[in-house]
């Protein structure tokens, strides 16, 4: 565990199994006593050279404004692991490590979406274990017990990674994701379906090797069971397919740690429907970004936060999702 001190605000006292409760504009920080993970949408971090179409850096020095900006949220966090998505190459990622004091093991995998170019990868204190990698399997859709009737086809996860981290005394598998677009669009809702559904078997792979798990990300839709600030919900079941992976079996094997944040403060994601640069609240707001976790994990969350302590718009269309675990040490010091 890395020697760090507390920035933003200093930890009080460690709470387990309930959280802490978060507002708006405050996150607290990091401690010895805990492992946090971040995860965050940066929204093009590009270089701004022959960027593809859809980025909005007109140049590099546009693009090195944004980098910076990205920096500057996610330094205070002073997280342990930062999962990062629409990440251009592991050139970008190096280049925000060096922002950050060089400290961070690069995660990175090649992906395969052609049409924007962009990865997930991560920024690790804790080296991989073994090499990241990613799984090329591909699942039709509908899937069994889906509720959309969009079509049919079949759809991989072209942005993701795998990686098998160390966190304290636990082996951990982290699966970074960022899957396809359009919350309320019914094809690629079903297409998303048919994304979880491969994580879901490299999900209950590691859990069948007694590792645990921690999946998060842009999944680009809403969980039902834990309604976000603006309670969007549709039919599509990508968050249950994920977190219900043995449906045999009576409850969920991961659990929306998000759920200790309140409804709120729920929120991840701006999106300008008026375009008028104004962040209107109501429907503009969406949690579509999420850190899901096996059970023997989510006894450990000491704090969730989603940090909104960015101005909308100033670094990312997104805010970062923050998750603290606590250490076995700080465990054994609790204990009677």
């Amino acid at each position: 565990m890395a020697n760090r001190k507390a920035l933003v605000f200093l930890f009080t006292s460690i709470l387990f199994l309930g959280g802490c409760t978060p507002t708006a504009d405050t996150v607290e920080g990091s401690t010895d006593s805990t492992f946090r993970i971040v995860a965050y949408n940066a929204e093009w971090l590009f270089d701004g050279v022959d960027d593809p179409s859809g980025s909005p850096w007109t140049s590099p020095k546009a693009a090195q404004a944004h980098l910076e900006a990205v920096a500057d949220v996610l330094r205070p966090l002073d997280a342990d692991f930062v999962s990062l998505a629409e990440v251009e190459d592991a050139q970008a990622l190096a280049r925000l490590n060096r922002l950050l004091g060089g400290g961070y093991v690069p995660v990175f995998v090649q992906g395969t979406d052609t049409a924007t170019g962009q990865d997930v990868a991560a920024l690790s204190k804790a080296a991989p274990s073994r090499s990241p990698r990613r799984s090329d399997a591909r699942v039709a859709y509908p899937v069994p017990g889906s509720l959309l009737s969009c079509g049919t086809g079949d759809s991989g996860v072209s942005k993701h990674y795998i990686a098998d981290v160390v966190i304290d005394d636990a082996n951990v598998t982290l699966v970074g994701v960022h899957f396809r677009a359009f919350p309320d669009q019914c094809k690629e809702s079903a297409q998303r379906e048919a994304q979880a559904a491969v994580i879901a078997d490299v999900v209950r792979s590691a859990l069948a090797q007694g590792r645990e798990v921690v999946v998060l990300g842009d999944l680009n839709d809403y969980d039902a069971d834990v309604p976000d600030a603006a309670g969007n919900r549709h039919d599509s079941r990508v968050l249950r397919i994920l977190k219900d992976l043995d449906p045999a079996r009576e409850g969920d094997e991961l659990v929306n740690v998000c759920a200790q944040v309140p409804p709120a403060e729920r929120y991840t994601h701006w999106y300008d429907r008026d375009r008028d640069g104004v962040d209107d609240g109501g429907r503009e707001r969406s949690q579509i970004d999420f850190v899901l976790v096996s059970h023997t994990l989510a006894d450990r969350v000491t704090y969730v936060a989603i940090d909104h302590t960015s101005p909308e718009g100033t670094a990312s269309d997104h805010w970062p999702v923050v998750v603290d675990i606590a250490t076995s040490e700080a465990i054994a010091a609790k204990e009677p």
